[in-house]
């Protein structure tokens, strides 16, 4: 029996077996084929020659005259009722009607192929046709009910595949979906690796498979995590398993989950069989093994004061070469300058009574930028040097001057330079170039995954870190609020704060955000505390207590006092509380002194009281605390460099500092006097190539120092703990 393909419903392929090719077979061979078959044993039972040729004059009608093929059909239908041939006129009908626009009809005919004739071989193309028209019409469920009973070894091939896609169009959840993906998947490559298909073929089953490829790969990024684990017990050991268990191990990582992912990481272990996926693993435990140790390292993050009394670790009598790339010439100048400065002090260069030595630089430092001293001479360890280099603020300046120190090999690391860009382009040219680089940039990606870039300046996770912290075990805070500018750096604080919030345990309850250039906020703070979505009923009781309070201006402030208190915890006229409501224990606000001193009164006119606000480095200014001074009594600041500290180690750097300079020192200048320190503290301890000065940055752990305490992490970047001040009366105190 003779085959061919045409296009149907979804762009779907349907096998119609049987058609004209019966028209112009011969009488002699149809027999010769029936009897070979019965002679052998196998096969079905020959077809009568008088339905045979019943059949064949019904379908010689066709293409001409469908009406005249299908009156025939129904009739044969009708005198050969258990034919073999029957269930193909059934389908024969169905073509015809569909083709005449008789949808209805056509269904009907299908329908009785699965009434009537439900074990023939037509039984199943018809119920996946059947199916693809329910689903076409929106009758999903439908659908879906004749799919579920559909054997797919049943049908050919190219119907399997349609059939599957019909299923992934109606799973319910993505693990249904998973489950009939990865069935395509597999029927798709079952062709593939078959030899008997052309070049043409081929490239369009390769663009199939690659299709399914995304969709499997898009289905397992956005599913849940407890869909992914569905599905991997469903596949057990079925491509996609192995992806979806290191998705799983990925995803345990990142946020932190050790044990479960070492548990996860074993189970994809057991489940990987290609390179790709195996190098995927070994990846995955190897971060496993960074994170544990960066998990023990994040557990020795004393109070600075608390390592007061510890030796410090000695800098004294380091030997060797250091390289410095600084912007010390345009726009970024003056920070480039700053941290040079601190650089120069932590190397001791202006100390009394050292032996004289020569600043090694080709760089012309303007208006006397390093500091006060008049004679011209600069001092220096006896077997210490340091060579500076100008990035000019630029990457690709910054790069190449990395790469010239690095050329000496005298020299055994590099410090700076400051900002993302050009530490970014002087980090790659360190890994390349094999020298231990210590950025003072903010960004953790100029360090992550490079072995030689270390990044040490403090980040604004840091800040929140600590700020968090402090409120879980100091105020033992449970509910917190944000209320943040809508900006990069707003929208950036907000997330660290809501990951580090909920990552502790607690419960945000309450965002809103306000306009940068905004200078009422009345509307982002009535945001916080209920004003949102009143009813027009309690907006009328909010009115009423409003002309009460109103009116109790003019009694007694004691009086008025007990009236507030009296009025504010009422019930609404629907049973609820009214405004404000005052559910949060700490609220941080991100922003700069300036909108903090608006803000915080603002807080007050909406009776924000009992609440505790945290804040960034950006509130500390002596102007915060003359104009808002008792709105913002006792609330806990971040800072990464407190010059007030009566930390030992800190005065004696700022106290050194105002000698040699005349002014007190910027956090930039304390940030790169820590870094360079780190460096002297590894070619103190006698070590002479880069390889173990790169290895003794690694294992810093609890450094001290006048930014706070450092420890570094195995990828290479600083976990810091900032300086925590409390806002007391017209000044900042120190909490640490």
């Amino acid at each position: 029996m003779g085959s061919s393909t045409c296009s149907a419903c979804m762009g779907c392929e349907v096998v119609v077996e049987k058609r004209a090719s019966l028209r112009v077979a011969g009488i002699a061979l149809v027999l010769a084929l029936q009897f070979g078959c019965a002679l052998s044993g196998s096969g079905p039972a020959p077809i009568p020659l008088e339905q045979r040729a019943a059949y064949d004059a019904a379908m010689g009608n066709l293409p001409a005259n469908s009406r005249a093929a299908a009156d025939q059909l129904e009739a044969f239908i009708t005198r050969f009722p258990r034919s073999q041939l029957s269930d193909d006129a059934l389908e024969q009908l169905s073509q015809i009607a569909f083709a005449n626009g008789r949808q209805e009809l056509g269904m009907r005919h299908l329908g009785q192929i699965l009434r009537d004739y439900r074990k023939s071989d037509r039984a199943a193309p018809a119920r996946l046709r059947l199916a693809q028209l329910e689903y076409a019409r929106g009758h999903a469920e439908t659908a879906r009910r004749l799919l579920d009973s559909l054997d797919l070894r049943r049908l050919a091939l190219p119907q399997q595949r349609a059939a599957l896609r019909l299923r992934i169009a109606l799973a319910r959840t993505p693990v249904e979906r998973m489950e009939q993906l990865s069935l395509l998947a597999a029927k798709l490559r079952e062709v593939d690796g078959s030899a008997r298909i052309d070049s043409v073929g081929r490239t369009r089953l390769e663009s199939r498979i690659n299709t399914v490829d995304r969709e499997l790969s898009g289905l397992i990024e956005s599913a849940a995590s407890a869909e992914l684990e569905a599905m991997v017990s469903s596949l057990r050991r079925r491509p996609p398993a192995s992806a979806i268990a290191l998705e799983l191990s990925r995803r345990a990582l990142d946020s932190g989950q050790l044990d479960l992912a070492s548990r996860r990481i074993d189970r994809a272990d057991a489940l990987v069989h290609s390179e790709m996926d195996r190098g995927q693993l070994r990846l995955q435990q190897e971060r496993l093994e960074m994170l544990r140790a960066s998990a023990e390292a994040n557990a020795e993050l004393p109070r600075l004061r608390d390592l007061a009394d510890r030796a410090r670790p000695r800098t004294q009598g380091a030997s060797g070469t250091i390289g410095v790339v600084l912007p010390l010439s345009g726009r970024f100048a003056k920070f480039g300058q700053e941290s040079l400065r601190g650089i120069l002090m932590a190397t001791r260069l202006f100390d009394e009574g050292d032996e004289p030595g020569v600043l090694a630089d080709d760089f012309e430092y303007p208006d006397g930028g390093l500091g006060s001293r008049q004679d011209g001479r600069i001092a220096a360890e006896p077997r210490l040097r340091v060579l500076v280099r100008d990035s000019e603020g630029d990457p690709v300046r910054a790069a190449e001057a990395v790469r010239e120190l690095a050329a000496d090999p005298s020299i055994l690391a590099v410090v700076g330079p400051i900002f993302s860009d050009e530490s970014l382009g002087a980090a790659e040219a360190a890994e390349r170039m094999r020298i231990p680089l210590v950025t003072l940039s903010t960004r953790e990606d100029v360090a992550t995954g490079r072995s030689q870039a270390f990044r040490i300046r403090t980040t604004p996770a840091d800040e929140v870190g600590v700020l968090v912290g402090h409120a879980f075990e100091e105020l033992e805070a449970t509910r917190f609020a944000v209320l943040y500018p809508e900006t990069r750096y707003g929208r950036g604080m907000r997330k660290l704060y809501w990951d580090a919030v909920t990552a502790r345990g607690g419960k945000m309850v309450a965002a809103s955000s306000y306009d940068p250039e905004a200078t009422d906020f009345s509307s982002a703070v009535r945001g916080m505390i209920g004003y949102r979505f009143l009813t027009n009923l309690e907006k009328q009781a909010i009115e009423e207590r409003t002309k009460i309070l109103r009116a109790a201006r003019r009694i007694e402030p004691t009086d008025a006092a007990i009236l507030r208190q009296a009025l504010y915890p009422l019930i609404g006229p629907e049973g609820e509380p009214l405004p404000p409501i005052i559910d949060f224990d700490v609220l941080f606000i991100p922003d700069a002194a300036e909108t903090i001193a608006l803000i915080a009164p603002g807080l007050a006119f909406h009776e924000i009281k009992g609440v505790k606000l945290l804040g960034s480095n950006d509130w500390v200014d002596e102007e915060l605390l003359r104009v808002a001074r008792r709105h913002v009594r006792g609330s806990i600041i971040a800072t990464p460099f407190y010059a007030e500290s009566d930390v030992p180690i800190v005065a004696e750097f700022v106290q050194s500092f105002r000698n040699t300079f005349g002014e007190i020192p910027s956090a930039y200048s304390a940030q790169a006097f820590d870094a360079t320190n780190l460096i002297l503290v590894q070619l103190a301890s006698g070590l002479t190539n880069r390889s173990s000065v790169r290895d003794g940055l690694l294992d810093t752990r609890a450094y001290p120092g006048a930014t706070g305490v450092l420890t570094m992490r195995p990828d290479g970047n600083a976990r810091r703990r900032p300086f925590l001040l409390s806002v007391s009366g017209r000044r900042f105190r120190s909490l640490d």
